[in-house]
């Protein structure tokens, strides 16, 4: 196909120079202190899976300090799916974060060349600064959290999604429904990212029959799902909101639970993916995209909606409401800005003013966003330079 063959002959080495600054930028994760509550309940885990006593914190010294919740922690299989911890236990916690961020960097920098219709250098200058540095999964790639391979995975399921039903191949098909598995056994809320998931990969896929396209899918989400509900039969039950006496006695908890509200998903995503905004407005600007490109453009749009909407939906119900908690939303709001990227390029060559105007929005909201990243990277513990201009600034 002619959009598969223009991207043929580019050089590796522009991706490979950002992801090697990407790991420069988290190589202090090894020095970080990591006293964070979820932190150092992965670490008790891995101490029990480690020394043989199972898959559970039945027995650890941890469940006996006072900052525990002990009646959601003491049950015998512990409530996180087993494949983030594993992965932790295997390479060693941070090591393990670094190589989440490598599997994010390769899969979004792969799913971005599959599903835009073009892939010119100012998108690929683009894609590869904010999947280096994009400030939430910066962020979580600094912790030892689930989150960091949980977006990672969701990221190669994604590509390889696309990647099935552009091409084709039941084999194809199955390792990414095996990739969405995964994601799904690192972090059950991952499934939230398979209808978005699914759609980008078959609008992009527009031109190969509906019906193979079917076909494709279904093996996609039986393999998933096939995966996945083991864990969820033998699960424990999911702890829900934090606690009562979590909340009155640890005022970030409060503030994040009971005082933000859901809205502030809303307020604090585009302050934290600073090329968000921008990127929506260049979809908005006339000519509209048209044929796959808008239908591409419109999968990313509602990607990136139903993420923050169950996330929303959920702090609704008393969940907290943290920006990590979005961070699902990464690859596409990366591939979205390399997108707008690559239009702005071509509306330069225009000469008109109001393209300049917006060509320079854009770059200054993409350069805010890289240094916003590398800002929260750089100072320990969570505090953005930016963060001072915005009161309740939380990832």
């Amino acid at each position: 196909m002619p959009r598969a063959s223009s991207k043929r002959g580019q050089s590796p080495l522009l991706p490979l120079a950002f992801l090697a600054a990407g790991l420069f930028l988290r190589a202090n994760v090894f020095d970080l202190p990591h006293r964070e509550g979820d932190e150092r309940i992965y670490a008790a885990l891995i101490e029990q899976v480690r020394a043989g006593r199972g898959y559970t914190l039945q027995g650890h010294p941890i469940l006996e300090q006072d900052w525990m919740v002990r009646d959601q922690y003491d049950t015998r299989v512990f409530y996180h799916p087993p494949l983030g911890i594993a992965w932790m236990a295997l390479f060693g916690p941070d090591l393990a974060q670094l190589s989440a961020f490598a599997v994010f960097f390769a899969a979004v920098w792969m799913l971005a060349k599959e599903v835009l219709p073009r892939f010119p250098a100012a998108a690929r200058v683009t894609v590869g600064a904010l999947a280096a540095a994009t400030p939430i999964v910066a962020h979580v790639s600094m912790h030892r959290w689930l989150d960091g391979p949980q977006v990672a995975v969701v990221a190669l399921a994604a590509w390889l999604t696309a990647r099935a039903l552009a091409r084709g191949g039941t084999l194809a098909a199955v390792g990414a429904g095996a990739a969405l598995g995964a994601a799904m056994l690192v972090k059950l809320n991952s499934a939230v990212a398979i209808p978005p998931v699914l759609l980008l990969a078959w609008v992009a896929a527009s031109e190969r029959p509906r019906a193979e396209r079917v076909r494709l899918a279904v093996w996609v989400v039986g393999v998933a799902v096939a995966l996945a509900l083991p864990w969820v039969a033998l699960a424990p039950p999911w702890p829900g909101k934090p606690s009562a006496r979590l909340v009155a006695e640890n005022p970030f908890i409060r503030v994040v639970t009971v005082e933000r509200t859901p809205w502030a998903y809303l307020r604090l995503l585009p302050t934290a993916v600073w090329s968000l905004a921008p990127s929506l407005l260049v979809a908005a600007t006339r000519p509209p995209p048209s044929g796959r490109e808008r239908r591409v453009l419109g999968a990313l749009v509602v990607w990136i909606a139903i993420v923050t909407a169950v996330a929303m939906g959920l702090g609704a119900l008393g969940y907290s409401k943290l920006l990590r908690y979005v961070v699902l939303t990464a690859p596409a709001t990366v591939i979205l800005a390399g997108w707008a990227a690559g239009r702005l390029a071509d509306a330069r060559r225009s000469g008109r003013t109001a393209a300049f105007v917006l060509v320079g929005i854009f770059a200054a909201a993409c350069a805010l966003e890289v240094a916003h990243g590398i800002q929260v990277v750089r100072v320990y513990p969570d505090r953005a330079w930016i963060r001072p201009l915005i009161p309740g600034w939380s990832p």
